[in-house]
């Protein structure tokens, strides 16, 4: 019992920072704002390069896990160069 009340503890504050970091639960976000904190390129240029980038693996509208993948890619290896 107390390593679940733990786990929970740990999700939790997990979450919390992560909503403090990125003001969104959502991975897309994620990915968005550090695109914009890593590059000088405009928010639209950015938001069109993910959707390139979602678009070129035939995603047209990314949901939650294609999101959280393509953010986990994008911070290990960034967003390929055109």
């Amino acid at each position: 019992m107390k390593y679940l009340v733990g786990i929970i503890g740990l999700a939790v504050v997990a979450a919390g920072a992560t909503f403090v970091r990125y003001e969104s639960f959502n991975p897309c976000d994620w990915i968005e704002a550090d695109m914009v904190k890593s590059s000088d390129l405009p928010l639209l240029v950015v938001q069109s390069r993910i959707s390139a980038y979602f678009l070129l693996d035939g995603i047209v509208s990314p949901d939650f896990g294609e999101c959280l993948l393509g953010w986990w890619e994008f911070r290990l290896d960034g967003i390929p160069e055109e």
